[in-house]
C-alpha cells in the first residue's frame, strides 16, 4: 500500500508503507550493527540529525570519545547513502531532509522483540536459560548418582520447577515492558 506522507509542509514524497514487516525484512534489517545503532539510539534519544545518529556510531565502532573525522565521514556517508533510505524504504523511520531529522515510525515496533535489550553487567536471556538448565542437570546427576544425599529429588525437581516458573515470569514481565 502507498500513502502520500507530508515532512515540510511543502514537499509531498511518497512512501511505501507496510501494515506489518516480514521476518525476512526484519533479520535483513537487523544483520547490519549501523541499522541496529539506529534503531537503538532513535529508541532511546527520540528524533536524531543523521550528523548526530554518525557522531554517536562512530563513538560506538571505534570505542573513542572523540572518534577520527574520516571514521565519522565514512559513517555519515554509509547512512546517509544506504542505511537510511533503505530503513525508509520499509516504513522503519522517516527522514526530514529539509531539517535533517531521522525518526522512528510505528513499523519500528516490530523490532522490539529481536533487539533483546541488556544492560551493562547483565546476560541476555538465552544465556541465563542455558545456564539454569546446566545447573539443572548437574544437580539432577549429582543427586541420582548419590552426591548430594541432603536433597531428595522431589525437593530437587520442585526447586528447579519453581526456579523456572520464577525465571520465566519474569522474562515475560520483561517484554511486556519492551512492548508497550
Amino acid at each position: 500500500m502507498t500513502e502520500s506522507v507530508n515532512y515540510t509542509g511543502n514537499s509531498q514524497r511518497s512512501v511505501q508503507m507496510q501494515p506489518q514487516l516480514s521476518k525476512s525484512d526484519i533479520f535483513g534489517v537487523l544483520q547490519n550493527d549501523r541499522r541496529r545503532y539506529i534503531l537503538e539510539f532513535l529508541r532511546t534519544q527520540g528524533s536524531q540529525s543523521i550528523r548526530s545518529l554518525s557522531e554517536e556510531i562512530a563513538r560506538v565502532e571505534s570505542k573513542t570519545e572523540e572518534p577520527k573525522s574520516n571514521v565519522r565521514k565514512s559513517v555519515y556517508i554509509s547512512l546517509l547513502q544506504t542505511h537510511i533510505p533503505k530503513m525508509e524504504s520499509l516504513g522503519i523511520i522517516a527522514y526530514n531532509r529539509e531539517q535533517d531529522t531521522v525518526e522512528l515510525l510505528p513499523a519500528s515496533r516490530d523490532f522490539d522483540v529481536y533487539m533483546e535489550t541488556v544492560k551493562k553487567g547483565d546476560i541476555p536471556w538465552s544465556h541465563f536459560y542455558l545456564g539454569l538448565s546446566a545447573l539443572a542437570i548437574v544437580g539432577s546427576v549429582t543427586i541420582f548418582t548419590g552426591f548430594i544425599q541432603w536433597i531428595s529429588s522431589l525437593q530437587w525437581m520442585l526447586f528447579t520447577s519453581i526456579t523456572f516458573f520464577v525465571s520465566s515470569a519474569a522474562h515475560l514481565r520483561h517484554v511486556r515492558k519492551l512492548e508497550e
